[in-house]
């Protein structure tokens, strides 16, 4: 008698405690991690370098790693799972960090029948009209201090469950709060938002040396903030700077989910580009305390930017693809029509604001006018 059965085996790198490990699961019903600690011999299965080994894929990495043990002649070969979404299954985890609002219809290849997506943010309080109108879940964020005193209200209106912290506080160029200032913020205008039953997510830092003291001094000085889980950005080359990043932050604050807000490699050639994607979706997928992800990101082809999943013409290139999860259904020349600007009570980062508002206010707007015409 025989039976299916599927061996997927998932190792990985936790640099914060030195140690490697193995995520194995036996299908159906068998799932076991395995950890080592690196001082151990390890024979001949892992390379040890100075910093320690790591059974993370690198960049220069297939998708699949190869170990043989010293003793025995028997070999063993990890690979990554596959996806556990299936085309045309929508993915809670994947979602997309930034949509270009060049060309407003781009946005029908992400949200399609057969596409994973199942979310999107723009660093917005307010999702610009194509965004609404997408069909795809909008998450704001309060990106600032700016009209943070109007956030309750704006999230409210929307109807959002689901809100995140700063943007990249630690960095000049971005939010740029000081921690003890942004907890300050955080518990007069954001903890509120708990009691609506509204999930928070905490300040995005950068992967920068900034970014991990900044948010260490930011849960000290705010000890009574709820952060029901804590976004990340990453930009960088290779899987294995990658993964030991999440593995870091994952072992110091073991208390949050994380969510991956932005991420990509930064390679100029499309191969490494789609490698580092491939892998590191998967290994996303595989993990419970990832909760999403957002790959930066869903644009045209930009000066001096290779991540991005879209063509010239609009239509998915093959990062599109195997992120999206489909083909192409839409394709149209650029334009240039401007973006509107954002409306009061908006922290967006960049001028961006609901078409669909803006379209009801001139309905409302027509509407009186011909009411003072009648009376006249």
């Amino acid at each position: 008698m025989s039976a299916n059965i599927m061996l997927s085996v998932v190792p990985f790198y936790n640099s914060g405690k030195n140690r490697f490990g193995l995520s194995i699961k036996l299908e159906p019903d068998c799932h076991v991690t395995w950890c080592h600690d690196l001082d151990i011999a390890l024979g001949s299965a892992f390379h040890h370098s100075g910093k320690g080994a790591s059974s993370s894929p690198s960049s220069s990495s297939a998708s699949s790693l190869s170990a043989s043990s010293s003793s025995s002649s028997q070999s063993l070969s990890f690979s990554a799972p596959p996806s556990a979404f299936p085309t045309g299954i929508k993915n809670p985890k994947r979602g997309l960090s930034y949509a270009s609002g060049g060309n407003f219809d781009d946005i029908l290849n992400a949200n399609q029948t057969k596409s994973s997506i199942s979310w999107i943010y723009d660093w917005s309080d307010l999702p610009a009209g194509f965004l609404a109108q997408s069909g795809l879940n909008y998450i704001p964020m309060q990106w600032g201090s700016g009209n943070i005193d109007k956030l309750a209200n704006t999230i409210s209106t929307q109807g959002a469950d689901i809100v995140l912290g700063f943007n990249e506080p630690d960095f000049a160029d971005e939010a740029n709060i000081p921690a003890k200032e942004a907890a300050g913020l955080w518990m007069q205008f954001i903890e509120p938002l708990k009691q609506k039953d509204v999930k928070l997510g905490g300040p995005a830092v950068t992967a920068a040396p900034s970014g991990k003291p900044w948010i260490s001094e930011f849960l000290a000085e705010c000890n009574n903030c709820t952060i029901d889980f804590l976004p990340l950005h990453w930009y960088g080359s290779g899987t294995e700077g990658f993964f030991n990043y999440i593995w870091d932050m994952h072992t110091t604050f073991p208390q949050f989910p994380i969510w991956i807000t932005e991420f990509a490699e930064i390679s100029d050639n499309a191969t490494v580009v789609l490698d580092f994607m491939n892998q590191t979706i998967n290994y996303l997928d595989s993990l419970d305390w990832i909760e999403r992800y957002a790959w930066f990101g869903f644009f045209r082809p930009e000066k001096d930017l290779h991540s991005n999943m879209l063509r010239e013409d609009g239509g998915l290139n093959d990062l599109g693809k195997l992120y999206i999860g489909a083909q192409t259904v839409h394709t149209s020349n650029r334009t240039d029509e401007p973006l509107v600007t954002s409306w009061p009570g908006s922290n967006t980062a960049s001028p961006v604001a609901s078409l669909a508002m803006l379209q009801g206010s001139i309905l409302v707007g027509s509407l009186l006018f011909g009411v003072l015409l009648a009376v006249a």
